[in-house]
């Protein structure tokens, strides 16, 4: 490791011995532009001819030299200066460090010793549930950083597959711990409180904050129909048990055909979800590519409202262009006619310069893996147990918290618990949406919604089968007629393909309603269309 670092000594010295650097040469490479020391006069020739992302290029790269140097010398090894080095097992400081600065919701990490220790302390039930409430929301991102970590080493389709699997845990956590108390309702309306959230509150906010910064986004057709005829097929697996339980027999023959039915249905819903997984990331993957930068970058354009002379300019233009199309092509009108267009493509110009200050155009790079792929797995092990205790002492504090603040059981499941499981979710599909990456905020708050509808459901539904608990996919008729109007909207809103800030307006009332609607939900009807004990 000496020689290495003596033999790129060496090289430095030489080429800065050797190779003379003149800035005002028409010849000069830009490499060696760069390495000379710039005056103030020669700062500015460079920043025209460079710009300034090069100059923070530069400057980047002479603090990762600086520091190469530095480290070099204390632990004598030569570090990679391009390329982030993954945090392995040995180096648990590190994937903490780096674990716990991946978010700034990461803050809420304070919480969850407190949480833990409430229910041993027997603190009351409205402080258990929210302290371990709010302690929920950073481990789900954390969750989260961890899978996507791990995907990037097992490549696209197993990392996806990963990815759609693991992407709901903690509803899927908390479904289990209540579904092995009995907790059925509580289960059911989770699960249907996170398909509402996450089609009506998550795409809302994204259509809403992304249109306030782009004036239209777009996004990939083909996937939101997708997306649709899968929505479609979810709501009919809960329809066909209601319309059953409608029928005029014995409540012995309807409860146990209902149960039948359910099981039968959520073995098919499994089948269709791992199909739809192996139609997404294997056989058509092209359907589901993201729109080309360059197409979002001209939708999001919002128009320039031009003075007076830029009216009259584009006004004289167009003349001058109807003037060519009806008179001869002589010398004269041509000359007229150049000078017209290229009035208009100044105007153009002007206001594509004037709508990129507004415009978000992130390039779209390669996400960098921070873990190995073990420190990844063993970052996630940890997150489930600890995510898997505060769910513990959540679902144990559910009925305190009724009693307490007279909520009606509905609308701890609908509202409040739905939110626990889609806090991350909500915050990195804005996140994304702002960016103008609707193809991505609509895979996460649409996708989601579909691995609770086709995986997290019949998989829980399966599990009440194992455990002999009468856990269903008949819900209530107020909650099947809400779950049958939001995915009808949703479906009708990115159906073309084309979004913006008032669609997503309608998206979040949508929701703010349906929540009043549960807030004033009666608690003595909880369980009188639900139980089929």
């Amino acid at each position: 490791m000496p020689n290495i670092f003596n033999r790129l000594r060496k090289k430095e010295s030489l080429a800065s011995s050797q190779v003379p650097i003149v800035e005002d040469s028409p010849d000069a490479s830009p490499i060696s532009r760069r390495m000379s020391l710039p005056t103030p006069m020669n700062q500015r020739q460079s920043s025209r001819n460079w710009g300034p992302r090069a100059f923070t290029y530069a400057n980047n790269m002479s603090r990762r030299s600086t520091s190469h140097r530095r480290s070099t010398l204390e632990g004598g090894q030569v570090p990679e200066l391009t390329k982030m080095q993954p945090a392995g097992l040995r180096q648990p400081w590190l994937v903490f460090q780096r674990s716990i600065l991946s978010s700034w919701i990461n803050v809420l990490l304070l919480v969850i010793p407190v949480g833990i220790a409430s229910h041993p302390a027997h603190f009351p039930d409205v402080a258990i549930f929210v302290l371990n409430f709010f302690a929920i929301i950073p481990l789900a991102k954390i969750l989260g950083y961890a899978t996507e970590q791990m995907s990037l080493h097992l490549g696209d389709v197993l990392g996806g597959l990963i990815n759609a699997t693991l992407g709901n845990v903690v509803e899927l956590l908390v479904g289990i711990l209540a579904l092995v108390k009995g907790e059925v309702e509580i289960v059911q309306t989770s699960l249907a409180g996170s398909i509402i959230a996450n089609l009506l509150l998550v795409a809302g906010s994204c259509f809403f904050f992304g249109g306030l910064k782009n004036n239209e986004q777009v996004f990939n057709a083909h996937a939101a129909q997708s997306y649709g005829s899968l929505l479609a097929m979810a709501i009919l697996s809960t329809l066909l048990p209601a319309a059953y339980n409608s029928l005029n027999a014995k409540d012995a023959d309807l409860k146990s055909g209902t149960l039948t039915l359910s099981h039968v249905t959520a073995i098919f819903l499994l089948i269709i979800y791992i199909a739809y997984l192996f139609f997404q990331l294997r056989t058509h993957v092209n359907l589901f590519s993201a729109i080309p930068l360059q197409d979002r970058k001209a939708a999001a354009l919002k128009p320039k409202k031009v003075d007076a002379d830029e009216e009259k300019n584009v006004d004289s233009a167009q003349a001058a262009e109807t003037a060519v199309a009806t008179t001869a092509a002589t010398p004269e009108n041509t000359a007229s006619a150049a000078t017209s267009h290229a009035q208009i493509d100044v105007i153009e110009e002007s206001a594509i310069a004037d709508n990129e200050n507004n415009t978000a155009v992130d390039e779209e790079d390669e996400e960098e893996i921070e873990l190995t792929l073990w420190a990844s797995i063993v970052l996630l092990l940890i997150t489930v147990g600890i995510i898997g205790v505060c769910a513990e002492f959540l679902v144990s504090s559910i009925d305190g918290l009724t009693t307490s603040w007279n909520l009606s059981r509905s609308f701890v499941g609908i509202i409040i618990l739905a939110i626990v499981g889609n806090a991350s979710e909500h915050y990195s599909a804005i996140s994304v949406a702002v960016k103008n990456k609707m193809d991505l905020a609509l895979g996460v708050a649409v996708g989601s919604s579909i691995q609770i509808a086709l995986f997290v459901t019949p998989v829980l539904c399966i599990i009440g089968w194992i455990i002999d608990q009468p856990m269903s996919l008949y819900f209530s008729p107020f909650t099947t007629v809400v779950l049958f109007v939001t995915v009808l909207l949703v479906n009708y809103i990115i159906g073309d393909g084309r979004t913006n800030w008032l669609e997503g307006l309608v998206l979040i009332i949508s929701y703010t309603i349906i929540g009043v609607a549960y807030f004033l939900y009666p608690k003595d009807v909880d369980t009188l269309s639900t139980s089929l004990n």
